[in-house]
């Protein structure tokens, strides 16, 4: 693992932070309640979907633009993602699992980037670290609608059990 600074670590724990509240607040439900309806938002089921699908853009946008590749605006992108086209009808978990694989897949990828890689652009690209803000912005929006949902304390709350890294990363 190359040596990541302070700021680029504490990027890489509110993403890991991200799917450690998912796997406490969201994998011990039952699934019938994951996919009960609730409101304009849909279903916990639905707003996870939705969290695996831009963390598998991320996490290829993430490949392209190490290779050399301008990243596209990945949270705008509605194209469907590659490898999750017959999976309309999988449970809540195994959602959960591609999108800890896909994220996974974000974090070796951070931790392989040079200092410098931080910051690069390309063509008058954003930056890798604006990108993984952008990133975690995503992840709080979509964490704050699940635990809406579910009635549960928001995670930017204070209280036991508040991961601050969740909502305080990022500029």
């Amino acid at each position: 693992m190359l040596e990541q600074t302070t700021s680029e670590q504490s990027l890489i724990e509110g993403l890991i932070a991200t799917y450690r509240v998912l796997n406490m607040q969201v994998r011990p439900m039952p699934e019938d309640r994951l996919a009960l309806a609730s409101g304009r938002d849909g279903s916990v089921r639905d707003t996870v979907r939705r969290l695996r699908d831009s963390e598998l853009r991320f996490s290829q946008a993430l490949k392209e633009r190490i290779t050399g590749v301008p990243m596209p605006e990945f949270l705008q992108d509605e194209a469907p993602v590659v490898g999750t086209e017959h999976g309309e009808e999988d449970s809540t978990n195994v959602l959960l699992s591609q999108f800890g694989t896909a994220r996974e897949s974000t974090l070796a990828m951070l931790r392989g980037l040079a200092a410098d890689e931080w910051t690069q652009t390309i063509e008058g690209g954003k930056s890798i670290t604006h990108r993984i803000e952008q990133l975690l912005q995503n992840d709080r929006v979509h964490l704050e609608k699940i635990t809406g949902m579910l009635g549960a304390p928001d995670p930017g709350s204070s209280g036991p059990g508040r991961d601050p890294r969740v909502v305080t990363t990022g500029t």
